[in-house]
């Protein structure tokens, strides 16, 4: 497979999942605010934050506005210049599918496709605007139903590979910054003497990794700051965990080095191992006592530095003639 598409199909997957994220946070950012007696500063400026937004946000804008519901959503779900909002992620994925149709199968094109236009139709946003709720649902639903499309009718060979790559590496990153969300929202995590409003968020963080169900059928204590970033961490068995996904990219990445000792692949190898040697040394008390925002965002950084490391390996220029020559 030569480099350029390869580095498509890793992104054509990073996009949806990115989507898919951004559209169950903003949802149950929704609903929890129903609910919860949350300090206006801490009901939409942290999902800025997290998402690395916040600076462009408010550039030209009244900083206020990063408080204000409509403001904030429109943003992340409509703004082209945001390169994470819903159309902008959407429009990435869709613009790499189109470049790479002999990768992917006639039904996933559909799909997306499909996704892409219903985006653009003026009925999309009367949605959005009259039932954010159901709009958000909508949105998940088509990113779950391309990702089980792909699964189910595409060759599994390298470009399946480079997929995978690219939705559990920016899946392990997404439920680090959700798991921050809660510190740039209510300030560090307590062992002990939680409040209604710090529990209520860790609820509405399980529910926005679609972790809920799977946290109380395998956790024996309540949902907590320590308990709920233990089983979004380190959880081997449920499928967003951080630990899951980065042992299965751990095998992904392996099919698609060309060789064990092939002196390609070896950077990002090596930088896939490190991470995952830190993170299963690792223990929730040990994190909270460090420090959960600082140790999310090494894992973060870390995550970040095997996709550089991915891209220079892989995709470079001069990349697929090395690995000819192989």
């Amino acid at each position: 497979m030569i480099a350029r598409v390869a580095e498509q199909c890793f992104w054509l997957a990073r996009y949806l999942e990115r989507a898919e994220s951004t559209a169950r946070l903003l949802q149950v950012n929704v609903s929890f605010l129903l609910d919860a007696d949350v300090p206006d500063l801490a009901r939409w400026r942290p999902i800025l934050v997290t998402a690395g937004e916040f600076d462009q946000f408010i550039a030209g804008r009244d900083e206020r506005e990063a408080d204000d519901s409509d403001v904030v959503q429109d943003h992340m779900v409509w703004d082209e210049s945001n390169p994470v909002s819903l159309l902008a992620s959407v429009g990435q994925a869709r613009a790499n599918a189109r470049t790479v149709r002999e990768a992917i199968s006639l039904e996933t094109w559909v799909e997306l496709n499909g996704f892409w236009l219903w985006l653009q139709d003026r009925r999309a946003r009367a949605l959005f605007k009259r039932d954010p709720h159901t709009f958000y649902e909508e949105v998940r639903a088509a990113c779950r139903q391309i990702a089980g499309t792909t699964r189910d009718t595409v060759l599994h060979d390298e470009a399946f590979d480079y997929m995978r790559l690219g939705t559990l590496l920016e899946r392990a990153g997404q439920v680090c910054r959700i798991l921050d969300i809660k510190y740039h929202a209510l300030g560090p995590t307590r062992e002990s003497q939680e409040t209604p409003a710090e529990s209520a968020h860790w609820l509405a963080i399980l529910r926005s990794c679609t972790a809920s169900e799977a946290f109380f059928k395998r956790m024996t204590v309540p949902p907590s700051g320590p308990s709920v970033a233990e089983f979004l961490l380190f959880e081997p068995a449920f499928p967003r965990s951080v630990m899951h996904c980065l042992t299965r990219s751990w095998h992904f990445l392996r099919r698609v080095r060309p060789a064990p000792d092939s002196p390609i692949g070896g950077t990002s190898a090596a930088a896939l191992q490190h991470l995952l040697r830190s993170l299963r040394s690792a223990t929730i008390e040990r994190l909270v006592q460090r420090g959960l925002h600082a140790e999310l965002g090494r894992v973060i950084q870390g995550v970040d530095d095997v996709s550089y490391a991915i891209t220079r390996d892989y995709f470079a220029a001069g990349v697929t003639e090395q690995v000819q020559a192989t």
